[in-house]
């Protein structure tokens, strides 16, 4: 998801978290966490899978905080998306080289999208699940927890050719150990008091994201964990 187009509300967003502390000064320990279990894609919920056992992972479109959208998800879309300084695509795991494993490798793929009903800036999760040919690699998960340093503010656009955007600024957020790896990072502008939450989780051949439009002081962490150990729950079945 290209950052500007995530990001572009010109006004507060509507609370859809729990209040709290903003959150904290982010580094590359606390936003990247590992299991500690190998890492070999041997467990039911590391194994490839259907387009038919992505769909039956994902919650349904009853079992979301707010009603489910009309809009499809399209695991196939292509990012072209750009940032500066450039690595600051690794915190939503979309780097060229990450783009390009996706192209090569991404065999199944879905996501269930839920809208508050409103007319302007409507909080909004996503709950997506890929899954690929090969394991997915540990090192782009390195490299997301890596960015957070280089990444605390920085620029972007939808695409190379795009004037860069007014900064953004990039935060660590409450991460627990699932799946293989996770990794939580938080991306907005607090002057406008609008964030994009990520949880990111790696599990063998399959990769999922638990995402968030929300108020930028509001605390999602146990929301994201819920779904994302839901999928991973559905997937161990």
């Amino acid at each position: 998801m290209p950052l500007v187009t995530a990001l572009a509300v010109a006004l507060p967003l509507a609370a859809c978290g729990e209040d709290s502390p903003p959150p904290s000064t982010p580094t590359a320990s606390a936003a990247t966490t590992s299991a500690p279990t190998p890492s070999e894609a041997d467990g039911p919920e590391q194994r490839q899978l259907t387009a038919k056992e992505v769909t039956a992972a994902l919650p349904g479109k009853d079992e979301g905080p707010y009603p489910a959208s009309d809009r499809e998800f399209d695991p196939n879309a292509r990012s072209t998306a750009a940032t500066d300084p450039e690595p600051c695509l690794a915190l939503v795991l979309d780097t060229p080289e990450m783009r390009t494993f996706k192209q090569e490798h991404m065999v199944a793929g879905g996501g269930q999208i839920y809208l508050q009903p409103q007319d302007f800036a409507a909080p909004q999760m996503a709950v997506i699940l890929w899954s690929h040919d090969e394991v997915y690699p540990k090192r782009f998960f390195d490299e997301a927890g890596a960015a957070l340093a280089e990444c605390t503010t920085h620029a972007s656009a939808d695409s190379p050719d795009d004037a860069m955007g007014d900064d953004w600024q990039a935060t660590s957020i409450p991460t627990p150990a699932m799946g293989d790896q996770s990794f939580g990072v938080r991306i907005g502008r607090e002057q406008f008091d609008m964030a994009i939450d990520y949880l990111w989780v790696r599990s063998g051949h399959n990769l999922i994201t638990v995402r968030m439009r929300t108020g930028y002081t509001q605390s999602n962490d146990k929301r994201l964990a819920k779904y994302a150990q839901g999928v991973l729950d559905e997937l161990e079945k």
